[in-house]
């Protein structure tokens, strides 16, 4: 999601506890997404010139490697009745080794998942990804800025074991909101799972929120996140306050690789020292020079991949 659109969001969700004005910011925030902004979110977002060409860019071209390959459609249902869809490519060689890739928050699996694919599939493993409760083409009503996202991850870890039996071992990987899931499922994975990569992670989606307000000069944010999480709990039917990953992480049953944009003003870069610094598991720490949010991957591909490559060679 956009910075500003996000502030905007927040701003206009702060208008009141049950005004239609604060509904309209909230739903910007949390539900599925919709055509239609409410006006402050439209508002602050023609005041947002950041220039997002070379990342999509960057995106497209992945997809049309990515839409070569033969790729299954699946589907499950969550534990709260939700259609989730996801898209599972095979290694035409054969291989016990899954990738399980968690997208950031207004994404799919055409977003951050496309941008590894390829390299993936090339190091000769399977590949997953998904669109989330309420993105892409799965069903329900409203982001769980990783509480839905974690347990709904874990079903797809059960889907593979099920599947392809007991004896295959999984990556998990994700970004942004994706990496708060992957560290989200951290204390809760099956054995499968060797490692995860945490790209870009918050340390809750409540300080997220703030750190966002603050950063667009909004003032009194306790009591403005106090109205959005009494809204959400209302509409979405879920705490923010249980979005927080630090226990996870901290009682993480696998190694874990964080990958942060020393430039990324949107999730703070310390989110994610804060986590590896916590973290009781083996770890490492990869900050990325002049990479914004979500962007690390762009910024420094080969060496990320480097680090992809030592860090799976490790643990795997």
């Amino acid at each position: 999601m956009n910075k500003k659109i996000l502030a905007a969001a927040i701003a206009a969700a702060a208008a009141g506890l049950l005004c239609e004005t604060a509904i309209s910011g909230y739903m910007d925030i949390a539900a599925k997404e919709r055509k239609r902004k409410s006006l402050l979110g439209y508002l602050m977002s023609l005041g947002d010139h950041t220039d997002y060409s070379d990342m999509i860019a960057f995106t497209e071209d992945k997809v049309r490697w990515n839409e070569q390959q033969k790729t299954e459609n699946i589907s499950i249902t969550s534990e709260r009745g939700d259609l989730l869809k996801g898209y599972l490519t095979l290694n035409e060689n054969g291989s016990n080794i899954f990738v399980f890739f968690a997208h950031g928050c207004r994404s799919d699996h055409n977003g951050d998942p496309a941008n590894f694919m390829r390299y993936y599939l090339e190091k000769g493993y399977n590949f997953l990804s998904v669109d989330h409760v309420a993105q892409g083409k799965s069903s329900g009503g409203y982001l769980g800025y990783d509480y839905f996202e974690s347990t709904d991850s874990l079903e797809w870890l059960d889907y593979l074991i099920r599947r392809f039996g007991k004896n295959i071992k999984i990556i998990i990987h994700g970004v942004s909101m994706g990496g708060a899931t992957i560290c989200k499922m951290a204390d809760k994975v099956p054995d499968q799972v060797k490692l995860a990569v945490a790209d870009c992670p918050y340390t809750s989606a409540l300080e997220e929120f703030d750190h966002v307000a603050k950063s667009a000069g909004i003032k009194h944010t306790k009591i403005i996140l106090k109205t959005l999480n009494a809204m959400n709990k209302k509409f979405a039917g879920y705490d923010f306050n249980d979005t927080e990953v630090r226990s996870s992480v901290k009682n993480s049953k696998i190694p874990i690789l964080f990958v942060h944009g020393n430039k990324d003003d949107f999730v703070p870069t310390e989110m994610s020292i804060e986590l590896y610094e916590i973290c009781e598991n083996k770890k490492e720490l990869y900050l990325v020079d002049n990479a914004i949010h979500a962007q690390s991957i762009k910024t420094d591909e080969i060496n990320y991949h480097k680090k992809l490559d030592a860090f799976i060679e490790k643990y795997l």
